[in-house]
């Protein structure tokens, strides 16, 4: 038998009305205008520096600066830009937070509630699908630092030629310095990361607006037909150059993902007034650019600056891109924070890095992961360019699965009818499908990487999520809770009475947590006060806090406490028990006589009964074995702790 602390998503209790009811009042303007900044700093970062390398890609793609073919690359990147980032995520997909939070997780957690409030069966696609999109915004956390840094770098051979050898190295140790930076928390620039890409946004917009002037026949390129007519005219190659165009995407998954923290209305402005424009009029720069030297066409971003200024070029813009890793690399910590409440990933230690900001937090197995990948990548591909043909598939993917979602939540919790579903979403998933279509041949060059990468964590975290599935189906069958007390309480055999508390955390409402079972078989002692927790973890990111416990009194000293949290809080059982003050009894919570009794599972071979794969079994045993400890998860000191050995029955 086995408990679990992060037990599979629950129904969101108050439902779309009171979800909605949650959100918070409009922000002050004063207040507005810091989120807008805040904004620019966090959610704009990896969207913000796609002109460095996105322009650059489609035209070596296409493998000509013929007039024709660069300026309908570059209305394909604008009306990518206006089509995907506007239209899909700025007016649609930010639409559909849960209870203000938003990102892939959040999405699948916000569609799976929908059938659970109708009390319809989860289809299982879908939630293999939110963890397959899941597991490929890991890959792109991946890529991100790596193609981002390297692309800043590489800017200094434009200065001078006898700094090529050194751009890996030097683009290696900035990210070292990066990563080891992680432990102290993103608080302590984050205010510094607006004002730096404030600056960067205004210097695109400038260096654009200087091009332009120089060629104002380059704003032809605002028109769609310039991309109808290279379509037509080279349709193979205009699917090639598709596979460059999602470069100028990377990042609008963000702008959806941040909701939480900055809210909708400062990030739809932040958008319409700085970003847009100064990313639309700095590819246009960059096309004038080649459009009058074609030989600029290696490096359009650093020959659109003027000669003077292409030192601080460089500098402003390796400031941008490590502030777009920094961005991608706290998304992917909250995400697991997310996804581990939610019971798709064991626990790992998570770290608090703000007393002041919710969801910023440090996990340091994630932050080594994703170093040892990126300079993995650093290393092995040596160049931006190799390393965008392993970007784009990543970032399709995920794209293509939050359309896919969407439907779920159009459908189900919008209510809107099939045909308006359809309207909308067959056009986006064909866009989205032709996107990841143009980057398959990719794979070889070097999409393999995210690929593999996302289906080694697929797996993993569909293990993880199934092997809770059976583990919960089995505790709840356990011995019912009154049943057991009732038995232990009026037998000829009754355990002795001893001083005290004992807290049983993490267990299946109504039924006997094994640790108690033990504890009572083993040791033949029952405390005077006994309180068993049942943790819940519920689809919604938070719950009320007049609903967040409710207690039962089992008589003779005993109770159980149901406790629930949201997807982005973490239970502190301290925290509670002294909520619980009055509650129970007379009773008061006392930490020098309180002692917290822990399951220590272990997975044996055969512990599903054949509902998994051996396989699966051994890998899920694994990743229970190597999770982070109850004790750290539930916020308690280990000599607050005993732990009993109990083997996992699935």
């Amino acid at each position: 038998m086995t408990t679990t602390s992060n037990d599979a998503p629950r129904p969101a209790r108050d439902g779309a009305n009171q979800a909605r009811e949650r959100r918070p009042a409009p922000a002050p303007k004063k207040a507005l205008t810091g989120l807008m900044l805040g904004a620019l700093g966090i959610v704009f970062g990896d969207i913000g520096t796609s002109p460095i390398y996105a322009l650059r890609q489609g035209v070596t793609e296409a493998g000509s600066v013929d007039a024709s073919i660069v300026m309908g690359i570059l209305s394909m990147i604008v009306w990518a830009v206006v089509i995907v980032v506007m239209g899909k995520y700025v007016c649609y997909v930010m639409r559909a937070d849960n209870e203000g939070e938003g990102g892939i997780v959040a999405l699948t957690a916000l569609a799976r509630s929908g059938y659970e409030q109708q009390g319809r069966r989860v289809p299982h696609l879908l939630l293999m699908a939110g963890l397959f999109g899941a597991a490929m915004f890991y890959g792109d956390s991946m890529i991100t630092p790596a193609v981002s840094v390297l692309s800043a770098v590489e800017g200094l051979s434009q200065v001078s030629a006898k700094f090529e050898p050194f751009i890996v190295p030097i683009a290696a140790a900035i990210l070292v310095a990066l990563f080891l930076f992680q432990s102290r928390g993103t608080a302590v620039v984050g205010k510094a990361f607006g004002p730096v890409m404030l600056l960067w946004f205004a210097y695109l917009a400038a260096v654009g607006v200087y091009r332009i002037v120089e060629h104002p026949d380059v704003l032809r390129a605002l028109s769609p037909a310039y991309a109808w007519a290279l379509v037509i005219a080279h349709a193979g190659l205009a699917f090639t150059i598709l596979g460059a165009v999602i470069l100028a995407l990377t990042g609008a998954e963000a702008l959806y993902a941040d909701i939480g923290h900055f809210g909708r209305r400062a990030i739809r402005l932040a958008w319409l007034v700085v970003v847009f424009p100064a990313i639309i009029v700095g590819y246009f720069g960059q096309a004038a650019t080649i459009l009058h030297q074609p030989g600029s066409a290696k490096q359009p971003f650093f020959f659109a600056a003027p000669s003077w200024a292409l030192i601080p070029t460089v500098l402003i813009a390796l400031l941008a891109t490590v502030i777009a890793s920094q961005a991608v690399i706290s998304g992917a910590f909250s995400m697991t924070s997310q996804a581990i409440e939610l019971g798709f990933l064991p626990r790992l230690r998570v770290i608090e890095t703000s007393t002041s900001q919710r969801g910023q937090v440090y996990v340091p197995a994630v932050n080594a992961a994703l170093f040892a990948a990126v300079m993995f990548l650093v290393l092995v591909f040596r160049s931006s360019d190799r390393l965008t043909s392993a970007y784009g598939i990543a970032v399709g993917l995920t794209m293509l699965i939050t359309t896919v979602q969407m439907v779920s939540v159009t459908r189900n919790i919008w209510r809107w009818s099939w045909l308006a579903v359809a309207a909308l979403s067959v056009p986006l998933i064909a866009i989205d499908g032709l996107l990841v279509a143009a980057n398959v041949h990719k794979i070889p060059q070097g999409g393999w990487f995210p690929v593999a990468i996302g289906i080694v964590l697929f797996v993993s975290m569909a293990t993880w999520h199934r092997g809770l599935e059976l583990a919960q189906m089995h505790s709840s069958r356990a011995q019912p809770l009154a049943e057991f007390l009732r038995h232990v309480l009026t037998s000829g055999e009754r355990p002795a009475r001893v001083p005290g508390t004992a807290v049983y955390p993490g267990s299946t409402q109504g039924a006997t947590p094994s640790a108690l079972a033990s504890n009572v078989r083993h040791n033949r002692v029952l405390h005077e006060t006994t309180v068993i927790f049942a943790n819940r973890s519920e689809s919604a990111p938070r719950v009320d806090e007049h609903t967040r416990i409710e207690v039962r009194d089992l008589g003779a000293g005993c109770y159980e406490v149901i406790s629930r949290h949201g997807f982005v809080e973490r239970p502190n059982l301290p925290r509670l028990l002294a909520s619980l003050d009055g509650q129970l009894g007379q009773w008061r919570f006392d930490p020098k006589h309180t002692t917290f009794f822990l399951p220590r599972d272990e997975a044996m071979p055969g512990c599903s009964h054949g509902q998994m794969a051996r396989w699966r079994e051994r890998l899920f045993g694994g990743m229970s074995f190597h999770s982070a400890s109850r004790a750290e998860y539930y916020g308690l000191r280990s000599e607050d702790v005993v732990e009993l050995g109990v083997q996992v029955v699935l």
